[in-house]
Formats: structure tokens, sequence, C-alpha cells
């Protein structure tokens, strides 16, 4: 099982106000002077909890997030995987009974020290010798970071990765519209998606509570 959500921030609160948010999460929030990346946050959880919903009408309020060593955050007392991710005014969920990890990005223009810094040589010769070089570099961040955040190990791990030879058991699923592009990760299973949906804020805020 592998459902995949997204939606536009811009109509999310920056406070959490009475929101049924997770401790992890309102604790992200109490050191965030961002009212973008309040919003940002906010969207992703209310997210996982309309995903939570339609997976498990009944499933308690607020989620209960704990996070493994490396930081990673993981819902208590259920087999469920989950990731989220962020970008600009977009948010995405997903929702997986495998290890699952997800990356939504806005293209950005093309940086030769990040290039350098975060994908291999072979990596940089097949984003550099693309037709759109700035699209192959968003598209590949994407599966990577999505990679990382399903293995646990984080960006940190960005540069030592190489996917022009991906591991046996991960597989990917990739969306692009426009500039915006979405990677999802998951571990020992197919990445096809029963479940793509795009959500409207206004329309699931009492859905939430």
């Amino acid at each position: 099982m592998l459902r995949v959500y997204y939606a536009e921030v811009a109509a999310v609160p920056d406070q959490p106000g009475a929101l049924p948010l997770s401790s992890y999460r309102l604790s992200q929030l109490s050191s965030c002077r961002s009212p973008q990346k309040r919003r940002q946050g906010i969207g992703a959880e209310l997210l996982l909890i309309h995903a939570l919903r339609s997976w498990k009408g009944d499933f308690p309020l607020p989620p209960m997030l704990e996070t493994e060593p490396g930081g990673k955050p993981f819902l208590s007392g259920t087999p469920i995987h989950f990731s989220l991710s962020h970008s600009g005014e977009i948010a995405a969920c997903a929702l997986c009974d495998a290890p699952v990890g997800i990356d939504v990005e806005t293209e950005r223009p093309l940086k030769e020290p990040l290039l350098r810094r975060c994908f291999s040589e072979r990596e940089q010769s097949l984003i550099l010798a693309s037709e759109y070089p700035a699209a192959s570099f968003t598209a590949l961040w994407t599966r990577k970071e999505s990679y990382l955040k399903a293995t646990g190990e984080g960006l940190r791990s960005l540069g030592k990765t190489d996917l022009c030879a991906p591991p046996e058991n991960a597989f990917f699923h990739t969306m692009q519209q426009g500039t915006l592009h979405l990677s999802v990760c998951v571990l020992g299973q197919s990445a096809d998606p029963e479940r793509v949906e795009k959500v409207e804020f206004a329309n699931t805020f009492l859905d939430c509570l």
C-alpha cells in the first residue's frame, strides 16, 4: 500500500491554534520564526492527518510521533510508515506499509558548487549532458533525498549516494508538474501508488479535528 498526497499551503495558518498536531510538530514550530516555514510544517502534518484518517477513519489524534536515533520521525504503536516534504508553497506526504521517503522540490537554477558537493561524478556528467540541466538536477535531487529519507540516512549521505546504480531493494515513483518535481522511494516493494491525491486544505480543516 502506497498513498501519496500533496497540497498548496498558502491557505494554512502559520500558528497551530486548536489543530490536533503532534508534540513533535509543536516542538519544531516553537523554534521556527519564519511564517512560511511554519505553514509548511503545519501543512505537512495536516496532510499526514488527512492520510491517516483516509486510511483508517478512527485514527486517534493528535498523531503520536517519535524519532529514531538518526532523527527520522515515525508513528508510535502502528506498523504504518510515512514521510513528509515541503518546498515553497507545496507540501507532500507518503503513507506506506513499507519504509518510504518522499521529496518535493521546485526547480532551481543549477549551481555547480552544489552539484559537485552532492552528486557523484557519474551523476554530474548525466545532469550536465542533459537538455535541461536544471530540471535534471532537481529531479535527481528528489530521488536521492527520497531514498535517504526511506533509509533514515538523511542528507548527510547525499554526496555519498550514487543513484546511477540504485540499490536493488529501492523502488521509485516520480511526478512532474511544470517546475515541480516529486519523488517517492519505497524499500522492498513496488512504489506504484494506489492513490495520488491533491488535497484542498480549505475543505479539509474540519476533517482533521
